[in-house]
């Protein structure tokens, strides 16, 4: 059964998060994280250190480069796989092989935490949650070989991430409550020196103040209420009653069973949740949403482990069992929903980004470096750095041919970047216009049209009329509006349709040069001239 869950979990994920690629934080790594510097391995991120997801990812760089996304997607896939085999692991000793399968179930189909099964960036998190559950693990072995894997374990759960001091603190709290705990306290003595010599060596970004600190304890109430609520794969208004009840029926199954004073293990899982939990209110209480998703999943493990220990559903029985098994398919399928709506909501913005990544490398011989193509999506992409990632590793952004077959409102959308992108831009000149090359019309709406040598005069008489042309990139249209209100231009590359707003007005008596730069695309400009007086056009 478990391995029948883990193997459905990733097959799900995989094809849940198919049409993904690189996403927000990821491009940070992309254009920073590929040198061979310490700090490229050291600096933090975010405050974390990151030395073992740094490491996969510049792996995998050498190895797949950007094409392909899926590599990335599996490694973070096996991670979390893990995770749940591990949880399944403590938890088993506890409750027993089939109810250990609850919780794991649980875990492995965590949609609410979707960040965290579907963002391979993710790793850093996971990594700390796995080499956390396996330390903690070990710890109840008690042998010395075991010992020594939980210290390493630890490492690799600090290296990963700030969530690796959560683990910590809980083999901390384990070992101290344990007899002879002082000949074991090297287990997590180890780690946190290595860990405390970064931090000490390292500049992080936190700022502790008193705000935040007297704020903690309604930031940690409100992410215990946000994780009971992704557990259930409900919505936050239900947190707080879900908090309380689930809070009341672990209590409850701690006195029935006789338990007495707290195990070292129930405290251990106490003290892991409320140091992840109020880490993040003191040192990131401006930035860290209590109920941002990728925070979810390491409280529930935490949840899962106080629940094991206090014997939680052991003495269910009959109509109590059968209530607490739809109860469990709710869960499931609430995740499963939220899974399915927010990969939608991820996909929406990769492929935003992958579209304008095309445009980028359509005007790569002349957009600016520190041009940034999604704001919104990806602000940690700049042109410059971008385009050298490109040249190391090759392309993560769709294909020309792709971006030509794209939805209309996608192509109008990438003839606007474009034009940011070549910094098109209207340049008043003076005095007369002639042309070096024929001006290449596609058509008129009304109107009359005089051929004068290179360039043509477009009279539209009384009515409002129209004319299309074509300019090839590495050009320029000149245009000069005789008398009256003057000409509207528009311009159009990819799209099928002119769209407002208009590009520029030519004023009456003036003249306006359209340069277009020389860039990838084999497609020409097409230019639409709308006016009530006569216009001439020429081109260069």
């Amino acid at each position: 059964m478990l391995a029948g869950l883990i193997l459905i979990s990733g097959v799900l994920l995989l094809y849940a998060g198919r049409h993904l690629t690189f996403f927000y934080d990821e491009w940070a790594w992309i254009e920073q994280r590929r040198g061979g510097a310490l700090s490229t391995y050291l600096d933090p991120h975010n405050g974390h250190l990151s030395l073992f997801p740094v490491v996969v990812y510049k792996l995998l760089f050498a190895l797949v480069g950007l094409r392909h996304y899926t590599p990335y997607r599996a490694v973070g896939v096996a991670v979390h796989v893990l995770c749940g085999a591990l949880l399944y692991v403590l938890v088993r000793r506890r409750v027993g092989p089939w109810l250990a399968l609850v919780p794991t179930a649980l875990l492995l189909f965590m949609g609410t935490a979707f960040q965290d099964l579907l963002w391979p960036f993710q790793l850093g998190f996971l990594s700390s949650v796995a080499g956390g559950l396996l330390a903690l693990g070990l710890l109840e072995r008690g042998t010395t070989r075991a010992d020594a894997c939980a210290c390493a374990a630890l490492i690799w759960s600090l290296s990963s991430s700030g969530v690796g001091l959560a683990f910590l603190a809980a083999c901390a709290v384990l070992l101290i409550l344990r007899r002879s705990a002082w000949r074991r306290l090297w287990i997590v003595a180890l780690p946190a020196a290595l860990f405390l010599v970064w931090y000490v060596g390292w500049e992080t970004s936190e700022q502790i103040t008193s705000d935040s600190v007297l704020a903690a304890p309604q930031y940690i109430a409100d992410a215990a209420s946000a994780t009971f609520a992704g557990i259930a794969g409900l919505s936050l208004t239900y947190g707080p009653a879900l908090a309380v009840a689930g809070l009341a029926l672990m209590a409850s199954a701690w006195t029935r069973h006789g338990r007495g004073q707290p195990t070292p293990m129930l405290l251990a899982g106490i003290a892991g949740a409320v140091t992840f939990w109020g880490l993040s209110a003191i040192a990131r209480t401006s930035v860290a949403d209590p109920s941002a998703s990728r925070y979810l999943y390491i409280g529930a493990v935490f949840i899962y482990l106080i629940a094991a220990e206090a014997g939680l559903g052991t003495s269910l029985r009959g109509g109590w069992a059968a209530l607490a098994g739809l109860a469990v398919a709710g869960a499931l399928i609430g995740n499963i929903a939220a899974l399915r709506a927010n990969e939608r909501g991820l996909r929406a913005a990769d492929d935003s980004v992958r579209e304008s990544l095309a445009v980028v490398e359509i005007a790569a011989p002349v957009v600016s470096p520190a041009f940034v193509p999604s704001p919104t999506f990806a602000p940690q992409i700049t042109a410059g750095p971008y385009l050298a990632a490109v040249r190391d590793l090759g392309s993560p952004a769709i294909t020309p041919v792709q971006l030509e077959r794209a939805p209309e409102i996608v192509r109008a959308g990438s003839d606007q970047l474009l034009e940011h992108a070549e910094a098109l831009a209207p340049v008043a000149l003076t005095g007369p216009i002639s042309g070096t090359e024929a001006v290449v019309v596609a058509g008129t709406s009304g109107g009359q049209l005089i051929r004068r040598g290179l360039c043509v005069r477009f009279d539209p008489g009384a009515a409002h009329a129209a004319l299309y042309l074509r300019a090839a990139a590495g050009g320029q249209v000149l245009i000069h509006a005789h008398r009256g209100p003057g000409a509207v231009v528009y311009l159009r590359r990819l799209a099928s349709v002119f769209r407002p707003p208009p590009f520029t007005t030519v004023a009456g008596a003036a003249t306006t040069a359209i340069r277009f730069p020389a860039d990838r695309a084999a497609e020409p400009w097409d230019v639409l001239v709308t006016a009530t007086q006569p216009v001439d056009v020429c081109l260069r």
